[in-house]
């Protein structure tokens, strides 16, 4: 499993293997899951901004 971050402008992006699987929009805090399955209470893996 292979996790890459990007953030552009206000918007982090998070991608597992390719696939974007986390989106947050720094300013407000609003953010939305795209893959359940890969970002759970189960992940080892936490998403932050501040973590690059």
């Amino acid at each position: 499993m292979v996790y890459t971050k990007e953030t552009k402008d206000n918007e982090l992006y998070v991608y597992l293997n390719g696939k974007l699987i986390y989106k947050k929009w720094l300013k407000t805090g609003e953010s939305k899951v795209f893959d359940v399955m890969a970002y759970d209470k189960y992940t080892e893996y936490s998403i932050n901004e501040k973590s690059k």
